[in-house]
């Protein structure tokens, strides 16, 4: 029930985000170790709404695990991660 509310409450704030925004948030993530369940609450939300915004985020999320090993950036047509060396 806890991690369902986190779930929810993070999702609720990171929805009002834009597709730029959320993708600055991801890459602050990138290399950091810890895990929490208010970081897997915060990475499911941050995955999910990049999905319903439109972008395809197969580039770091398999459907199972989320890859934080390298930055992203959108790809040219804005519909698309790509990662960055």
């Amino acid at each position: 029930m806890v991690r369902t509310y986190k779930y929810q409450s993070i999702k609720n704030s990171i929805a009002k985000m834009s597709v730029e925004s959320l993708i600055e948030e991801f890459n602050a993530l990138v290399g950091k170790r810890y895990w929490t369940s208010a970081r897997a609450a915060h990475d499911a939300a941050l995955i999910d709404s990049l999905v319903k915004k439109g972008v395809d985020v197969s580039a770091i999320y398999d459907g199972r695990a989320i890859s934080f090993c390298s930055a992203i950036a959108l790809d040219d047509t804005r519909t698309k991660i790509v990662l960055i060396n």
